[in-house]
């Protein structure tokens, strides 16, 4: 149990100033029975941009579901934005923006549930009992299943036939469409690529977050190296640069889906791809006409 406050484990960062002087007046709430630190500050991983995983237990009597503590006066005063979550049980997370940029996930819970689990960093804890529970590690490494060819090949066919859909939204004028469809197939692109380089599947990238796509983009920086934000970087400002990029990117499938085929033997899809690219110049190439003929 630590029953001085101890704030000897707060991180050389700007975040730790503000929280120091929460967490003070926290421990000065003899309703607060704990607390403690969660998330990266914990695991000694933080940087000035990491969000603050602050949690506190209370005597129960004075928990309440929807209302921080008035002890917490610093961060609601600070607070431009509140959004209370519920996960289950006798306890609130209050995702939190401060004026000056910070993220806060302050985890209020009363002192008979028991603590999230995950990696945790105690600063203050009135109770041996619960105090005994401020334990646990960050649990094992993400880690994403090994590539399957079938499903690799599925996803290709997929985005080959998906061009067509670039085609339709120029055509019909609606520019920002074909904008947002170009963009998934640039997560595309980095699947493709995070699967050569490990061999391990992430799936599609906008169900990741900045956490679980962190391994991502560092394994494919290191695979591609460099290029790797030129290549799904290109410019997308008009129709015109749309339909550039669109075709740079078709040639980066191409041999990216190929070196698959051959990395988890399957069969390419090369009718699809000959088709989708053939129809796809035709496209640019009528895209030309229109625009001489109404020069």
């Amino acid at each position: 149990m630590i029953a001085d406050l101890d704030l000897t484990p707060l991180p050389d960062l700007p975040q730790s100033q503000r929280l120091a002087e929460v967490v003070a007046d926290l421990w000065a709430d003899p309703d607060v029975v704990a607390i403690w630190l969660g998330g990266s500050l914990a695991r000694g991983a933080g940087d000035p941009y990491s969000d603050v995983d602050l949690c506190i237990a209370l005597q129960p009597e004075a928990y309440a579901a929807d209302e921080m503590p008035a002890s917490v006066g610093r961060l609601t005063a600070a607070a431009v934005t509140r959004l209370p979550f519920h996960f289950g049980g006798e306890a609130t997370l209050w995702h939190m923006m401060l004026d000056d940029g910070a993220i806060y996930d302050l985890h209020v819970q009363p002192a008979d549930e028991a603590p999230p689990r995950g990696i945790k960093r105690a600063l203050a804890c009135r109770d041996d009992a619960f105090g005994d529970k401020l334990t646990g590690s960050e649990g094992p490494p993400l880690e994403f299943p090994p590539a399957r060819g079938e499903e690799i090949a599925r996803a290709l066919q997929f985005f080959w036939m998906n061009q067509r859909k670039h085609q339709k939204a120029l055509y019909r004028q609606l520019p920002l469409m074909a904008w947002q469809g170009e963009v998934l197939s640039r997560q595309d692109l980095v699947r493709f690529w995070y699967i050569l380089a490990t061999g391990n599947d992430c799936g599609p990238l906008h169900r990741l977050t900045i956490h679980t796509l962190t391994p991502v983009v560092k394994a494919v920086q290191a695979h591609v190296g460099l290029d790797a934000l030129a290549l799904v970087g290109q410019p997308a400002r008009t129709p015109a640069e749309l339909i550039a990029a669109m075709t740079h990117l078709h040639a980066e499938v191409a041999r990216a889906g190929r070196a698959l085929a051959d990395q988890l033997s399957f069969d390419y899809p090369a009718a699809a791809e000959e088709t989708a690219r053939r129809t796809w110049q035709e496209f640019v190439a009528d895209v030309a006409n229109w625009q001489i003929a109404n020069q």
